[in-house]
């Protein structure tokens, strides 16, 4: 094991030990059967190995959105039953269903489901400055020249950003209520990089530490926030970390809602439904077939989804697109003007 790994697992093994002393025992792990949550577990029980803390004394809590995975899910069970006892599984008020049926849908990415929601409420209103960008200040909620249809008057897809509040903050937070829950611990990574890495150097330049900070009332712990790849690779072949079958023989690089449009593999993620789950393959095609084809998301495995995109974009949002474009970025309107496809391929 290299020196690197040895010193980043003590300073883990430390961060989760700070944690519970300063809340008293009043915190839990934020378990979500993904690969970092399963190394942090791995570490609480180093630490319970050597008796700095007791054994079970830290829950892992897992949110059953209701569109998990079926590894993930199974590997929860696994979990529990063999690995880690104090496990809890807590699930949302409000199911998916209920969230495209009575708020939207989600797409692209959560910023830009915020900005186009809020734009689709009050066209009038800033939010169409923050997706067209004029000045080019705001560059997560700039909508692509690709995708400029979404603005259009004509597209009639309900969206929200709503889905993360309503399935995971909303019972997370009901759990600290209920338990009275002073702190938690999270397996972010600052390799991850995005907004997550964003924040955590925002934190450190107005003074505030690596590993630590607070949420609400809460303190949130991330213990292995400085950990690379390559760390997470070799702490799992040198203590044979179990892993959901998502990884070790589906092919998920990440493991998540599954229908989620918000993957910059959604096509790779589809297929991977399609070929091991094809049930909520079916409920994703369901729920968000026309959020999938909004996004313009190419599966080729599926012929009859395929025909379906290639009309809907031949017959609508090719034209959409080049108007929004005309209207807004006129500079960038020639080059996706009259691009059309062969909607019989697959007939």
């Amino acid at each position: 094991m290299s020196s690197d790994l040895e010193q980043k697992i003590t300073s883990a093994m430390h961060r989760i030990e700070d944690l519970y002393y300063k809340t008293d025992g009043k915190c839990y792990l934020s378990f979500s059967g993904g690969k970092d949550s399963t190394i942090i577990l791995a570490i609480i029980k180093m630490c319970e190995d050597i008796l700095t803390i007791p054994p079970n004394s830290i829950p892992a809590v897992f949110c059953n959105t209701g569109i998990e995975l079926g590894s993930t899910i199974e590997f929860i069970k696994w979990v529990k039953k063999n690995w880690y006892q104090n496990v809890q599984v807590i699930r949302p008020d409000k199911t998916f269903s209920w969230i495209v049926k009575n708020k939207g849908k989600p797409i692209k990415s959560k910023v830009k489901s915020e900005y186009l929601g809020r734009y689709q409420r009050k066209p009038s209103g800033t939010a169409l400055d923050f997706l067209i960008d004029y000045k080019g200040k705001y560059q997560k909620t700039r909508i692509a020249n690709k995708d400029m249809h979404l603005i259009h008057e004509n597209f009639n897809i309900k969206i929200t950003n709503l889905c993360c509040s309503y399935l995971k903050k909303k019972p997370f937070e009901k759990y600290q209520k209920d338990n009275q829950i002073t702190g938690y611990i999270t397996g972010i990574r600052n390799s991850e990089g995005g907004a997550r890495e964003l924040n955590n150097k925002n934190r450190i330049k107005s003074g505030g530490e690596l590993c630590t900070a607070t949420k609400g009332k809460s303190i949130v712990k991330m213990p292995i926030i400085d950990w690379t790849n390559e760390n997470v690779d070799e702490f799992i072949d040198k203590y044979c970390i179990p892993l959901s079958k998502a990884y070790t023989k589906e092919g998920y690089e990440r493991t998540g809602c599954f229908l989620c449009p918000y993957s910059m593999q959604i096509d790779k993620n589809l297929e991977k439904l399609f070929i091991y789950d094809p049930n909520r393959y079916k409920a994703s095609m369901y729920w968000l077939k026309d959020v999938y084809i909004a996004q313009n998301v190419i599966l080729n495995f599926d012929k009859n989804y395929e025909a379906e995109r290639k009309k809907k974009w031949n017959n609508s949002y090719y034209k959409m697109r080049y108007e929004m474009l005309a209207k807004y970025r006129p500079d960038k309107a020639d080059k996706f003007n009259n691009k059309q496809i062969d909607i019989y391929e697959y007939i």
